[in-house]
């Protein structure tokens, strides 16, 4: 798996997975996984081989969730910068049957246009929205948390390996 070349003033770094995982910590790696892989994604229709330059992207996230933030804020400081907005109604990507919430966002480059990339439909099974809910009910048991930290991990790994197109659709939009 390659890194993301970001730009930082005259500093250029390579960031990969297993940096933005040590910020992140354990609590939502399948969502860190696919938070850099969409990046990766993006960054490559935007600028190439080039760098990134971080302070030129903005991030428009469907989805919430602190993995996906932490993804983006690692890489880009959007953040931070006040360049990150969350639209949990974004019109693609709505596949949590129990709540409005997108796996689709939307990266914008200042000069080089902007991609939407969207998690494929199929990638997260029925489960893994049955345990989100049962969290956010407060009925979640050391079982289902042992179970779903297990179920994220590999479909982090899984969102790591998959070739970009059997895990994301990507489209220049502007």
């Amino acid at each position: 798996m390659s890194a993301i070349q970001v730009r930082d003033g005259k500093d250029v770094w390579e960031v990969r997975f297993e940096d933005i995982r040590k910020y992140h910590g354990e609590l939502a790696l399948m969502a860190v996984a696919v938070g850099f892989r969409s990046q990766q994604a993006a960054f490559r229709v935007l600028y190439g081989d080039s760098a990134v330059e971080r302070k030129a992207i903005s991030v428009v996230s469907g989805h919430a969730g602190p993995g996906f933030r932490d993804a983006f804020e690692y890489v880009t400081r959007a953040v931070s910068r006040g360049a990150y907005q969350v639209d949990t109604d974004y019109p693609r990507g709505q596949y949590d049957p129990y709540r409005p919430q997108s796996y689709a966002f939307v990266i914008k480059g200042e000069g080089a246009g902007a991609v939407e990339v969207v998690l494929k439909e199929h990638f997260l099974p029925r489960e893994f929205y049955d345990f989100l809910k049962k969290g956010r009910e407060g009925t979640t048991t050391e079982q289902d948390a042992e179970v779903f930290g297990r179920l994220k991990l590999e479909l982090a790994e899984r969102a790591l390996a998959l070739p970009e197109q059997e895990l994301l659709d990507v489209r220049k939009i502007g």
